[in-house]
């Protein structure tokens, strides 16, 4: 007798990790903002809400022509697919750092807790918050630093893009990327 195959049984695109992960991030990201509570995290739980319409808040840490790293802040083009090979998880303690260091394959990082302040060698800084995506992709040269700047530990999604393919970062309209001026 032949079996029938159901549609949980068929197989999943690593392009689909993405998808999943994306998720689990935003749900986990809106849950912990319920349940901290602005007296927990002050104003960074209510700047971390962007309003519905607007995208999922995103930024982009890259090599710039200069070869330092730079960041562009966008969104995260939700119509997009986009080819993975792999997806793994980290935590880290509150109040840890990480200095100088570039990214070790271009991934997505989605922040399911803590809240980051991340650095590039020319003093641009940007906010990381829980729900943001991260598309790190500046492997070459000095790379970044961060620290925590809540008290609650980083969790996060790592999402290794497949190479060559396209991303889907959709960087603010009027925005130059530092060092290709």
């Amino acid at each position: 007798m032949k079996q029938r195959e159901s549609s949980v049984d068929s197989h999943f695109g690593r392009r689909d990790l993405f998808r999943a992960a994306a998720v689990v991030g935003v749900a986990a990201a809106s849950a912990s903002v319920c349940t901290l509570g602005k007296a927990a995290v002050g104003a960074a739980a209510t700047d971390a809400i962007t309003p519905a319409g607007t995208g999922i808040r995103a930024f982009k840490l890259y090599t710039g022509s200069d070869n330092a790293s730079h960041v562009l802040e966008g969104t995260i083009d939700e119509k997009a697919r986009t080819d993975v090979v792999a997806i793994h998880f980290k935590e880290t303690p509150a109040h840890s750092s990480y200095d100088w260091h570039p990214d070790p394959e271009p991934q997505y990082v989605i922040t399911l807790s803590g809240t980051l302040e991340f650095t590039t060698p020319s003093g641009e800084t940007f906010v990381l918050r829980p729900g943001d995506v991260l598309l790190a992709e500046d492997n070459i040269g000095t790379g970044h630093k961060w620290r925590l700047i809540d008290d609650q530990p980083w969790r996060r999604a790592y999402i290794v893009l497949k190479p060559g393919f396209k991303d889907s970062f959709v960087p603010k309209k009027g925005v130059k990327a530092g060092g290709d001026s």
